[in-house]
């Protein structure tokens, strides 16, 4: 299980890597229009907002998962016994699978509602951003599920 979940964050993390490079490219073309061309591409605002920056933050939120990369204030931790260390280890996993859990169901039913009326943001064109919400709950999922599978390999240990 834990191959598999650490698949899937690479997948989600390459796909996120994308994103940032599509991004990149996406606001470099509609610089150089504005500034030489004076031809921005249109809704460059609307879909770095809801794709790019979207995806890059969610998708790559299973491989910090996976490589056990957040930030972490350790001012008491140092100072404790090692008992007490896994103590604080499982209850930050156990509020970090909450979180995720209750941000990826809440996110999951915005995601849905914004299918069902096929929500769309209105600039120069029409940007459709029901596909991008969905990215909130997948990334949230799998981070969950890995965060899930760290506590098991934590008690294995």
């Amino acid at each position: 299980m834990r191959k598999f979940l650490s698949m899937v964050a690479n997948c989600l993390s390459i796909f996120s890597a994308f994103s940032v490079l599509l991004m990149m490219f996406h606001i470099l073309i509609d610089v150089l229009g504005k500034y030489f061309f004076k031809m921005p591409v249109p809704s460059t605002a609307e879909i770095v907002a809801n794709y790019y920056m979207i995806s890059t933050v969610f998708f790559s939120l299973a491989y910090v998962e996976i490589k056990k990369s957040h930030i972490a204030v350790d001012l008491l931790y140092d100072r404790v016994a090692n008992s007490i260390k896994n103590l604080f280890d499982l209850l930050a996993i156990f509020m970090t699978v909450l979180f995720y859990l209750g941000l990826g169901w809440f996110s999951y039913e915005s995601a849905m509602r914004s299918f069902d009326m096929n929500e769309t943001i209105d600039g120069i064109w029409s940007v459709t951003v029901w596909p991008a919400k969905f990215m909130l709950p997948i990334g949230l999922i799998v981070a969950a599920f890995i965060a899930i599978s760290n506590v098991m390999n934590k008690s294995e240990a």
